[in-house]
């Protein structure tokens, strides 16, 4: 068959109904300021994006994060009873919006965000595939970790390893095949260690650069043919600088704006993604927007949808020809009566 790449480009049908699930926390690192976030989305159009596309947003939950007071509750595991309760109040959220119907996104705050958010859709699929787009794949245990930054035990959390408090969240685990790492690029040796001793298949930002889209495009589909649904897990610490300025920990050779929205391109038109979430920015460090206009974007994406400067540039002339269908109309009627 002729390779025919406009196809993959043809407009998504619209009717997605979305649950906006917004986890101000930032309790699972030492940075502050991810709180903010959920709002700052809000204020930059998410909504809007969702409207515009067709979508509906059928809910909106905010769960209650405590803030980060005093000292942390766990020597290697800095508030970890904190953040499992948040994480039972997610996975409670999500689980109710993906049965409903809805497309569960989840907001963050830091990465930790992701126990729940993975929980929850865990509850509702046995065959669920996970994609976990970071520049670190977090996948330290308490037993590993060297800063004791509990977002860094997501991964390794999901596939049922770590510490009871966490990977109690989870009604069942991931199994190593049905996860996929990309665009990871700053490692802890144990973490290395663990990917490698679980086999679990990991494209880094080097390997990327390298060799293209290709090959992780192609674990991509293997995984969509393996599993009944697809969540994502977006770290926007993932992508360079220059177009990410807005994070946690700043990325000086991450992914690169063409190569992280190829990335969501082909997993919202290859999977059945149910769910994702999305973390790890800080308004305050944003420049002009940048993040969080790319941010949006690729939450589109990622669902299969487009929503970009171009879409929206055209959508001024689709709503100008709405506008004047009535004057179309009669221009028609007067040319059918001269004939």
């Amino acid at each position: 068959m002729k390779h025919d790449g406009v196809s993959f480009y043809e407009k998504k049908p619209s009717g997605d109904t979305f649950s906006i699930i917004s986890v101000p926390l930032e309790l699972g690192a030492d940075e502050r300021g991810l709180a903010e976030t959920p709002e700052y989305l809000r204020k930059h159009g998410l909504e809007h994006m969702f409207t515009s596309l067709g979508c509906e947003v059928g809910e909106r939950t905010t769960i209650l994060c405590p803030k980060p007071i005093g000292q942390a509750s766990a020597g290697t595991m800095k508030h970890v009873q904190e953040i499992a309760t948040v994480g039972k109040r997610t996975r409670a959220a999500v689980e109710r919006a993906i049965k409903r119907g809805d497309k569960g996104l989840v907001i963050g705050g830091d990465h930790a965000v992701g126990f729940g958010a993975a929980a929850g859709a865990l509850a509702r699929y046995q065959r669920l595939g996970v994609i976990y787009i970071d520049a670190h794949p977090d996948a330290n245990t308490h037993e590993t970790t060297i800063s004791g930054n509990v977002h860094g035990m997501v991964a390794s959390a999901m596939l049922g390893h770590g510490h009871e408090m966490l990977t109690s969240l989870f009604p069942r685990f991931v199994k190593p095949h049905h996860f996929l790492f990309a665009g990871l690029k700053d490692f802890d040796q144990a973490e290395i260690d663990y990917i490698k001793e679980h086999q679990i298949p990991a494209y880094t930002a080097l390997d990327i650069a390298t060799h293209g889209l290709a090959p992780v495009a192609e674990a991509i589909e293997r995984l969509s043919l393996m599993v009944d649904a697809v969540w994502v897990s977006m770290d926007m610490d993932s992508i360079d600088e220059h177009y990410a300025p807005g994070v946690a920990m700043t990325s000086p050779d991450g992914l690169t704006r063409r190569e992280v929205l190829g990335l969501a391109h082909h997993i919202g038109r290859r999977c059945n993604v149910i769910g994702m979430d999305i973390s790890e920015m800080v308004p305050a460090k944003d420049k002009e927007g940048k993040t969080a206009s790319l941010a949006i974007e690729l939450i589109a994406r990622f669902f299969g949808h487009d929503y970009n400067w171009y879409s929206s540039y055209m959508d001024t002339y689709r709503q100008t020809n709405i506008a004047n269908e009535p004057e179309k109309e009669m221009v028609r009627r007067g040319q059918a009566s001269l004939r």
